[in-house]
């Protein structure tokens, strides 16, 4: 067989790699991700597919494992700007094409990018799945990226980077990010500045695209009311052609370890505070991700969580507070977001800290355990309600480390103890040391 890596839902998972040794790994049989089938075709491109016979759409999604962290020196933002050039013409289809093209079928398109990844998404009516494969692979393959679209995105860029800088909670997230990865890949912006995107030419993202955008570095996955085995053969007859290459080797990236707590602030002219606490934590491919995800439902998901409890309804010094884990392929971020009165601040961080500690000291009871379960797979089953949701789940675990953490996630969550979030929290969430990101009002 020339394509090989089949992956069988049904029985055991076996990922055969050109190069590489064998890798088995048994499946959750709860998980609402299987069957699926996987092809690795000869250069070196994954294709993934799910077919779900109910569902009458069809979702073709590729992704690039390339994202900001990968921007050349003084070109931050380049991944990104490339992402917004991909669907603007090629040599057969002038601007504007595409987009009439897709949604001439009922269909919508749109992409994204990340830290660690870029992904491109097609909808549409699952009968003109192939249709949309094709127009996808010619904006990937063919694209001009003409100075004229180059500079009217530049300005479209521009505007959201403005856009990321007036939302507290993003820009807050941001500036943590920045310092908390300081010296590392991650800590770059994955909107880029306007500095230094006024210095992108074309030439910066032609070589981008014949560096990155290689079939051994890429994933296709089409999810919805499909047939793979037809897939997978437009699949190797749109990219079988594409000629693998050798990518940038990456060393190991350590988690950062702060000593102190370091305060980012600013003023604005509103009304309240907004803040942001940010921990460095290990990447998303890890058991102490899965306890962590949990510690961020129970510590600030929902309104039974420890922190809206205490902070909105017993004390009533914020009106709004969340947690979540955030991981990436190599570390991760666990964050808590609140907006309060300024005056609140100091009260905030006792509380804070005093949650904290009690993570690190008691661990969690048994029903705060199950919550957090319930919460968790709720959220994995609305995450996979839809084609295009199941699609961009299984790429992006499949960037992570493979698509059977996708598939096992459910499980994995299942498996987590009182004692592993104890164990995650005296590790990783340090009472004493962490990022204080704050927006307050001007003079307060």
């Amino acid at each position: 067989m020339s394509r090989i890596k089949i992956v069988i839902a049904s029985l055991l998972v076996s990922l055969l790699l050109a190069g590489t040794a064998a890798f088995a790994a048994p499946i959750d049989p709860n998980s609402t991700l299987i069957p699926l089938q996987m092809r690795v075709l000869d250069n070196g491109m994954r294709v993934i597919v799910r077919e779900i016979p109910s569902y009458p759409i069809a979702t073709v999604n590729v992704w690039v494992d390339t994202g900001a962290k990968d921007d050349p020196e003084g070109l931050s933002g380049l991944a990104h700007f490339f992402e917004h050039l991909t669907f603007k013409g090629t040599e057969t289809r002038p601007r504007g094409q595409i987009a009439y093209e897709v949604e001439s079928l009922g269909g919508y398109l749109n992409a994204m990018t990340s830290l660690d990844y870029t992904s491109y998404f097609i909808v549409v009516p699952a009968e003109h799945v192939s249709q949309a494969m094709e127009i996808q692979a010619d904006a990937l393959l063919n694209s001009l990226y003409e100075q004229e679209e180059i500079d009217r995105e530049r300005t479209v860029i521009h505007e959201e980077i403005r856009l990321r800088i007036d939302s507290p909670q993003t820009h807050l997230t941001d500036k943590a990010i920045e310092h908390l990865f300081a010296g590392i890949v991650y800590a770059k912006n994955v909107i880029g500045s306007t500095e230094e995107l006024a210095n992108v030419q074309r030439q910066d993202i032609v070589d981008f695209h014949a560096k990155y955008y290689v079939p051994n570095n890429m994933v296709l996955v089409v999810a919805g009311q499909v047939e793979a085995e037809t897939i997978f053969a437009q699949a190797e007859k749109l990219y079988g052609d594409m000629a693998p290459k050798a990518l940038p080797q990456t060393g190991c990236i350590a988690i950062p370890r702060l000593e102190t707590v370091v305060h980012l602030t600013e003023e604005r002219p509103l009304e309240q505070s907004y803040v942001f606490f940010g921990h460095p934590a290990p990447g998303s491919n890890t058991h102490e991700a899965a306890a962590l995800t949990l510690a961020g439902v129970i510590l600030g998901g929902g309104r039974s969580s420890r922190l809206y409890q205490r902070l909105i309804e017993e004390e009533q010094i914020v009106t709004s507070v969340s947690a979540a884990y955030s991981g990436f392929a190599d570390i991760g971020l666990f964050g808590v977001f609140a907006q309060l009165d300024p005056a609140q601040m100091d009260r905030l961080r006792e509380i804070y800290r005093a949650e904290l500690v009690r993570l690190q000291v008691e661990p969690v009871s048994e029903a705060d355990l199950n919550r957090a379960k319930a919460m968790a797979r709720s959220s994995l089953a609305f995450s996979t309600e839809s084609s295009t949701n199941v699609a961009m789940y299984l790429g992006q675990m499949e960037i992570y480390g493979g698509v059977m953490g996708a598939v096992n996630y459910g499980a994995v969550l299942e498996q987590v103890t009182a004692e592993d979030i104890q164990r995650a929290a005296q590790s990783f969430l340090h009472p004493d040391a962490y990022i204080h990101s704050e927006i307050s009002p001007v003079g307060r």
